[in-house]
């Protein structure tokens, strides 16, 4: 994977494909946080399943973050930050 030029992979790459993940599922939610204050009339059932599944990324990726990072660090204690 290239990242502004530069190629990225193993924990690096991981770590982009979850902090993209996080962001999506953050602005889902406040997509669906603005429809919901905003609209008119509909049951909202869209809306509270783009809620969820906003909630549902965010808690998911951010998990997902942060046994990343300590895994990353694990390895770099472990081995001596060698790739």
């Amino acid at each position: 994977m290239n990242l502004f030029g530069h190629k990225i992979a193993g924990f690096a790459k991981v770590l982009v494909v979850l902090s993209a993940v996080f962001l999506v599922s953050s602005g889902l939610c406040g997509m669906e946080m603005f429809v919901a204050n905003h609209r008119s009339g509909g049951d909202g059932t869209l809306i509270v399943l783009l809620g969820v599944a906003g909630a549902i990324g965010i808690l998911l990726s951010a998990a997902g973050i942060v046994l990343l990072l300590i895994a990353w660090g694990l390895r770099a204690i472990f081995q001596g930050g060698s790739k």
